[in-house]
């Protein structure tokens, strides 16, 4: 048992990208302290509700919905770009009328290089949150152009890119000088947009002074020095979790940087505020309170940190709390050990989290991926699955919970990055009745099956 304590050149940065990726698949911010919020809690799902699971199609990236008895399996989103950076998560608002996910096929206009993006259960209401507007959205703003300094010390061909612009200029290896991106669509006053480096799949971040971008004039819009080894890797939005009320989002940065919260109908430009985490922390994943009692609560994961021991782990913390939390679960330093989500039970009393480690006799040894439960008033961690990576159909990643918490729906996929191999899998809480529900299936969102809105009536005018 293991031990848990677009511009012209666009298309091309498309094409650019979408190679890069096939070879590689796998803030700038200042830090303010978030207030506690008043929440209205969801109502309790109805008994007869099994509610519908979203999923990532792995061959295609389209998104899916699917009852739990695999019946009514069809595509709510298709991916535009299909090598522009897949659907990484996907996670329901608390009443079902919405679905959260985060994906790169924007990445070509945009800061990050994969966003946050909402749709409706039924397929309407696209919208962009982190970075927003989207990309088809920007033609109707009113624009301008903006210059930016830039130092490539490499002799690399990058891409410059400022918030608000349709595309990317090319910058070749050793270019010193100024760049002049035209066609960059003003998010209003005193609103400043960033600009920002794109180097294969990294992304470099420039100095102030920002643009704040003028209608019909050109403006000095930072300084962008580029240098070996000087970008991030995954400069953009990971797991995605809603608000009890709704009201608003939570992410992770993908460079394990920070983890944010962001309204879901955010200003333009917009990436949210941090939330705090333990000094030191390296933030990975997060979950909101699920609750009217949770409502201010979160859960995150930490990887280590080499100036600080045994920081990684599971934490519980308050919006507000600088502490950064309670530490619940202990990853311990260099022990190989891999958490790949976390999920709250839907009453608040506990949450579930899948856990890569190595087992060594006397029990069966192997890598194993797993499903575990934590219990928040005993504290008791119970383990729920024994799947070995490389046997059967692989060990457990990405997972959620039914509406009535009593069946978990879970993606398995083999360790072997060049044979995933995912698919979706249903259980009971306890464990029991496990079966298959898809194949090519995962990062799984289970959420309510919506209420239909009731029609307002419109009664006819009675003449006096």
């Amino acid at each position: 048992m293991t031990k848990l304590t677009a511009h012209p050149n666009r298309h091309s940065l498309i094409v650019f990208l979408a190679l890069t990726c096939l070879f590689s698949w796998a803030l700038w911010t200042p830090w303010r302290q978030l207030q506690a919020s008043a929440a209205v809690p969801p109502a309790a799902p109805a008994a007869a509700d099994s509610g519908t699971i979203a999923y990532v199609k792995g061959s295609t990236n389209n998104i899916h919905l699917i009852s739990p008895d695999g019946a009514g399996d069809r595509v709510l989103w298709t991916h535009p770009e299909l090598f522009m950076g897949p659907a990484y998560e996907l996670a329901w608002r608390p009443d079902g009328r919405e679905l959260a996910f985060t994906s790169g096929h924007e990445q070509a206009c945009s800061w990050y290089d994969s966003d946050i993006y909402v749709i409706g259960y039924n397929g309407a209401g696209y919208r962009r949150i982190t970075n927003s507007p989207a990309c088809a959205e920007l033609a109707g703003l009113p624009k301008g152009s903006v210059t930016v300094n830039v130092n490539n010390y490499t002799s690399s061909l990058i891409w410059v890119y400022v918030q608000g612009a349709p595309g990317v200029e090319s910058v070749l290896g050793g270019f010193f000088g100024t760049v002049t991106i035209d066609d960059v669509a003003d998010f209003g006053p005193g609103v400043y947009q960033a600009s920002i480096g794109i180097g294969g799949l990294d992304r470099i971040t420039s100095y102030p002074p920002y643009a704040d971008v003028q209608p019909g004039q050109t403006v000095a819009g930072g300084n962008l020095t580029v240098m070996q080894y000087s970008g991030f890797r995954g400069f953009g939005a990971g797991k995605v979790s809603w608000k009890a009320d709704g009201s608003a989002l939570a992410y992770n940065l993908r460079t394990g940087s920070a983890i944010k919260q962001i309204s879901t109908h955010p200003s333009y430009g917009a990436v949210g505020l941090d939330l705090p985490v333990v000094e030191r922390a390296s933030p990975g994943l997060i979950a909101w309170g699920p609750t009217h009692a949770t409502k201010d609560q979160y859960l995150y994961l930490s990887g280590m940190h080499v100036l600080k021991d045994n920081v990684g782990g599971i934490y519980l913390n308050t919006v507000g709390d600088t502490s950064g939390g309670t530490h619940l679960v202990l990853i311990p330093d260099y022990s190989g050990q891999i958490a790949n989500d976390i999920e709250w039970l839907p009453d608040g009393s506990g949450f579930l989290f899948t856990l890569q480690f190595t087992q060594f006799p006397p029990d069966a040894p192997g890598m194993y991926s797993d499903v575990f439960e934590y219990d928040l008033a005993s504290h008791a961690i119970t383990r729920l699955t024994f799947l070995r990576d490389d046997s059967d159909a692989g060990g457990a990643q990405g997972l959620s919970v039914s509406p009535d918490g009593q069946q978990i729906v879970f993606e398995r996929a083999f360790s072997d990055p060049l044979n995933p191999s995912p698919s979706l899998w249903i259980m009971n809480r306890d464990g029991t009745n496990m079966h298959k529900l898809a194949d090519d299936a995962g990062r799984p969102a289970w959420g309510r099956t919506p209420a239909l809105l009731t029609p307002r009536a419109h009664l006819p005018l009675v003449a006096r």
